[in-house]
């Protein structure tokens, strides 16, 4: 993982979950975005953004953005609730279709894409979780619910080491 504090803080960064929010585990990235909605005060240059099946939109947010933080699903051979974090060039490098999920196209074929048009952002970071249901409904398994903490606090971690202020409701 590279050392947040030699990094030039972004001017902006956008925060983006992905998913399908009426299909289970799969809606885990626009959970967490409304999870941080509810119990933190971010600056104006953080923007929050409920990408939902997001696809190539996710270039025009490269165009806008000098900093990324995405938060997806992934298929991996590990048990449920497993989650990592991933450097531009590592999800690059990941089966592709393993971030995929239900979005049309792929978050590792909207990075590609990108580097052609020389959109790589200053700072970039996937938070990637393995789902254990992928099925109709709009609640999240439990084991994903129980990994909504311990992500969050990584992702607040990685914020305030890029200098942003980043305060807690009430």
């Amino acid at each position: 993982m590279e050392t947040l504090k030699r990094i030039e803080t972004p001017k902006n960064i956008g925060i983006v979950g992905l998913g399908n929010l009426l299909l289970g585990d799969e809606g885990f990235g626009v959970h967490l975005i409304r999870s941080l909605e509810r119990q933190f005060v971010f600056p104006p240059q953080v923007e929050l953004i409920d990408g939902g099946c997001l696809g190539l939109k996710l270039l025009d947010l490269l165009r806008e953005k000098e900093g990324l933080l995405l938060i997806d699903v992934f298929l991996a051979d590990a048990p449920p609730g497993t989650w990592r974090t991933f450097s531009w060039e590592e999800l690059k490098d990941f089966g592709p279709a393993q971030f995929a999920s239900a979005h049309q196209t792929g978050v590792r074929e909207a990075l590609f894409l990108a580097e052609l048009e020389g959109l790589k952002p200053k700072f970039f970071r996937a938070y990637g979780i393995v789902p254990e249901r992928l099925a109709p409904g709009t609640e999240l398994s439990p084991v994903l619910a129980s990994q909504m903490g311990p992500l969050i606090a990584s992702l607040v971690e990685d914020l305030t080491s890029l200098r942003f202020e980043i305060r807690r409701r009430g």
